[in-house]
């Protein structure tokens, strides 16, 4: 019985085979996958009757998502990888080296193997829905792709539009798939039989009439024809590379080998076929061996177990079951979880207490949706839908129809606990009530409501639409069927759900205070901030330390550090810089803030990072102050000691107070959550490569001069016993990417 690959009877000459992996909720590809797809090949070559084949899925929203990495995982060794790679790109090469026209007809996540298949087909037919996407993401594993994507897709869009695919992991929707020239059309789901059909037999039409220069079935969209022709001269691709390499080395810093080892892949693919196929098993052979790919995929699983329910949960999780959601507070936070819902088709009763701020709001939202319009990321259509999916309110009226109610609005108590006091009153009493308060204990902001089993915390990161992660906040009196609805609604608008124990700033912003936080130190102390800056970004942060604070904004960032602070006690007492600099830049008596007084960082003439004015001159008066005499200049190791170590420090605490069921879900939280340099695997796991017993030993001398930074109970007891925070990993990396 096959696997996989499910050939049906012929239809006026075409082999219909439907994609139908039955051991997966996803088409993946397998080595018996691939296997069969070579049988059916060979069947159409002995079979005169087939005059074409049409590829669809059976799966809705999957075509195939890319390889099974769980079973890839078990290669052992480069020589592993290497045959692999060579099996699936000859059985491709077979596939296109048919005389009958194969179509691809692609409805969901078409990503990684998935999308080399279809380069390897005659016609690739794309729907316009949602879910349909097309990537290869191999390098965000580590890896490149495998079987022949780096050779066909620079053939089939051009070299330009092919390195952002191959080097970024980019994925693009039907739309701009077809602009591109990735697919040769884009129709709705319904008519794509219809149009397989048609394209077989024309093609079969034209190659009868034998006619040398036959009109073409599809005109190519995109670049017009001076750049095709500059793009195919030698002296352009080169030169096209050699800014792509730059590129790459600017924004990695070195830290991935995969972007930099596809560009010399395509080099070798742009001389010939055989050498960019040869150049791209060898390249597989090697990456599959990386520390950094065995850290990427170590993720990409962690990130499949995320989506999984606690054990206690035993509720089934619907997400189609959610349809209508209430967001109190159209603010930046609110604005953009109502559009996040909106654009998933869910219902959205955004309210706030004044028509002003709802104007605001949604303004923001049409800005955001027309830029996506503009990119080709949604269709006017579908941006139109979406805003047609909310309904403002300055009133509580409608919030009983809501299966969900998220509260966002400002990170006072007082204003939240009487926004849970009106829900309490208008709410469903099955509807689940939740505070995406950042820093607050979901206890302390919903402390009289009636039936608190419904009770609890859905945390989105700023901007909600694009950062993956959201925790999902249980107090000790959520019930499971709480927790398995918003899940379920994490689930229904794609984030990756991270659930967490009620505390202070939860998990993710307990443990990125206290980097936030050294930071303000470390300036008055005489470190400079580019070299703050540098530090983060060479340890493999995504922006320094004073970037981010002046994205999130002073006035937020300090008033998070207030919250920890009484939660916490003295070891996350705020650096004296940022609360006289909130005091600076405090509102004046009409309530306005100072025109720019909200910005840390500048540039002075050489472009080179420097603070502000009134930035500057508040850490001179406190070095004064405080007598902090000049020091040498920090090494960049000492930078992030310093702001990385307290970091693992309070993960210790958060692992021994159970925060999260399993200490890699720290890793992930952080990675996801902060940008935490993905390639090291999270700060546990980066604890662990450099040894806790040094860290120990770094903390403790800090601490003579910093008493803050002492090592916490739990970490030194971990070093102590030499015991692990988490599960040694598998020696075997895998070789593909899902």
């Amino acid at each position: 019985m096959a696997e996989t690959w499910h050939a049906d009877e012929l239809r006026d000459g075409i082999l219909p085979v439907r994609i139908d992996r039955s051991d997966r909720p996803v088409n993946t590809f397998s080595r018996r996958s691939l296997d069969e797809l070579a049988e059916i090949i060979a069947r159409v070559r002995r079979d005169p009757t087939i005059r074409g084949v049409v590829f669809r899925s059976a799966k809705p929203g999957n075509f195939i998502a890319g390889a099974d990495l769980s079973e890839l995982r078990e290669l052992a060794g480069a020589q592993a990888a290497r045959e692999l790679s060579e099996h699936g790109q000859r059985v491709f090469a077979d596939l296109a080296a048919l005389d009958v026209p194969t179509v691809a007809l692609i409805s969901g996540a078409c990503l990684g193997g998935g999308l080399e298949f279809s380069l390897a087909c005659t016609y690739r037919i794309a729907d316009d829905h949602r879910k349909t996407l097309l990537g290869l993401p191999e390098v965000r594993l580590g890896l490149i792709p495998g079987w022949g994507g780096t050779v066909r897709l620079p053939r089939a869009i051009g070299l330009r539009r092919a390195l952002p695919m191959i080097l970024t992991g980019e994925r693009v929707n039907g739309r701009q798939a077809r602009h591109r020239g990735l697919v040769h059309d884009v129709v709705p789901t319904e008519a794509l039989e219809h149009v397989a059909a048609e394209i077989v037999r024309r093609h079969v039409a034209a190659a009868e009439a034998g006619t040398k220069h036959a009109k073409p079935l599809f005109w190519r969209s995109g670049q017009p024809r001076w750049r095709r022709w500059i793009e195919e001269t030698r002296a352009a691709r080169k030169l096209m590379l050699r800014m792509a390499e730059r590129q790459v080395l600017s924004e990695t810093h070195g830290h991935y080998p995969a972007p930099i080892k596809a560009i010399a892949v395509l080099r070798a693919g742009l001389v010939s076929e055989p050498a960019g196929f040869a150049a791209e098993s060898a390249a597989i052979a090697e990456l599959s061996q990386s520390p950094v790919t065995t850290e990427l995929v170590r993720l990409f699983f962690l990130s499949e177990d995320a989506k999984k329910p606690p054990a206690d949960v035993k509720v089934p999780i619907r997400p189609d079951a959610i349809s209508n959601v209430a967001v109190i507070g159209a603010g930046t936070m609110g604005a953009g979880i109502a559009q996040l819902l909106a654009e998933r088709g869910i219902w959205v009763r955004l309210k706030d207490v004044q028509t002003d701020y709802l104007s605001a709001g949604l303004r923001k939202i049409r800005q955001a949706l027309d830029k996506d319009v503009a990119r080709r990321r949604v269709s006017r259509l579908d941006a139109d839908r979406a805003l047609q999916h909310i309904s403002p309110t300055t009133d509580y009226t409608g919030m009983g129809h809501a299966d969900v109610v998220i509260e966002a609005v400002l990170e006072e108590i007082p204003i939240k606990q009487q926004v849970f006091r009106d829900l309490a009153a208008v709410a469903a009493p099955a509807a689940v009530l939740a505070t995406n308060t950042s820093s607050l204990r979901v206890e302390q902001v919903t402390p009289d409501v009636p039936h608190p089993e419904r009770v609890l915390g859905i945390h989105f990161f700023n901007p909600p639409h694009r950062m993956p992660l959201v925790e999902v906040v249980r107090t000790e009196r959520t019930a499971p069927e709480a927790i398995a609805t918003a899940l379920a609604l994490v689930e229904r608008i794609g984030k990756t759900p991270m659930v967490v124990q009620d505390c202070a700033g939860f998990l993710v912003n307990r443990l990125l205070v206290p980097y936030l936080n050294e930071v303000g130190y470390l300036l008055v102390e005489g470190a400079t901030p580019a070299a703050i800056e540098q530090a983060a970004i060479q340890f493999g942060f995504p922006m320094g330390p004073l970037e981010l604070m002046d994205l999130v904004g002073l006035d937020v960032s300090a008033h998070v550090a207030e919250n920890m602070h009484r939660a916490y006690g003295a070891r996350m007492e705020p650096a004296p810089l940022w609360q006289r600099l909130r005091e600076l830049r405090a509102a004046d008596a009409g309530g306005k803030k100072k025109k720019g007084g909200d910005k840390l960082l500048g540039r002075d003439w050489r472009r080179r990072r420097r603070l502000t004015r009134p930035a500057a001159r508040m850490v001179k008066r406190l070095r004064k102050e405080l007598g902090e005499r000049r020091h040498e200049p920090y090494a960049i190791d000492t930078l992030i000691e310093r702001m990385v170590y307290p970091v693992i420090n309070e993960a210790a605490r958060a692992v021994d107070e159970h925060v999260v069921e399993r200490p890699e879900q720290i890793d992930l939280a952080m990675v996801f959550g902060t940008g935490f340099a993905p390639f090291r695997g999270g700060p546990l796991r980066y604890a662990e490569h450099v040894g806790l017993a040094r860290i120990v030993a770094t903390l403790e001398q800090l601490a003579v001069q910093h008493p803050r930074l002492a090592p916490s109970d739990a970490l030194r007891r971990r070093a102590a016993e030499g015991r692990s925070f988490l599960e040694p990993i598998p020696s075997r990396t895998p070789v593909a990417v899902a």
